[in-house]
């Protein structure tokens, strides 16, 4: 497992739905103009879930002996000091971006949507992307990358994140052409699917312009 400690992560007081934020001030790939590729997103899911696994074992541990305690302290921090790029996602320098497009965080909070990861808070942070782009004035492929992941979103299972905030999202990115495709997973006969389909479609129609196609 490759861990890093390039630096602290302190826990936030400032946002209930953060998990960490970077503290030393250093720019992040997003910032650099980079974009943060799916392979960095996977590992940080490995690595968070590997440092998770380990703290969880060690803290069941831990009124065992005297030494067993500082091994739970020691799992405990090496899980707080873990430090990826992916999880600047939390800044707000980051969450400026992905709302005004600037830098690679707009591309890398898509691209998070899609892959959907699961770790420790990783839903909360999805909750947070899908806002962040929801206020973003995205372009014709966005828009179609993150119709592409809702429509994910309602097939995978388990789910990560509230489903809510993907309604949201789909309310500012619905087309026809989306709107369609939704229609067709709620004729699906598995309930899962077409249970969250139906209440997707149900958010969109409910604050859809009146320009907005429905006789589909």
């Amino acid at each position: 497992m490759s861990i890093k400690r390039q630096g602290p992560f302190l826990p936030t007081t400032k946002n209930k739905n953060a998990a960490f934020y970077p503290s030393d001030g250093r720019l992040a790939a997003g910032e650099r103009g980079e974009m943060i590729s799916a392979q960095l997103i996977r590992q940080a899911e490995t690595d968070m879930n590997g440092l998770h696994s380990a703290c969880r074992a060690a803290a069941s541990r831990r009124n065992g002996s005297a030494a067993l305690r500082k091994e739970h302290l020691r799992a405990a921090e090496e899980f707080r000091k873990y430090q990826s790029p992916l999880l600047e996602l939390w800044s707000a320098q980051a969450q400026r971006d992905i709302v005004a497009g600037s830098g690679g965080w707009r591309g890398t909070a898509i691209l998070y949507l899609q892959i959907s990861p699961r770790f420790f808070r990783s839903g909360y942070l999805r909750d947070v992307v899908c806002t962040r782009l929801k206020q973003a004035s995205l372009t014709h492929s966005e828009r179609k990358d993150v119709q592409d992941a809702l429509l994910t979103s309602i097939v995978r299972r388990p789910s990560t994140g509230s489903f809510r905030y993907d309604c949201r999202l789909a309310i500012k990115v619905a087309d026809r052409s989306f709107l369609q495709e939704l229609r067709a997973l709620c004729k699906t006969r598995n309930p899962w699917i077409s249970g969250r389909a139906q209440r997707m479609e149900q958010v969109i129609l409910r604050h859809a312009p009146p320009s907005f196609p429905t006789d589909i």
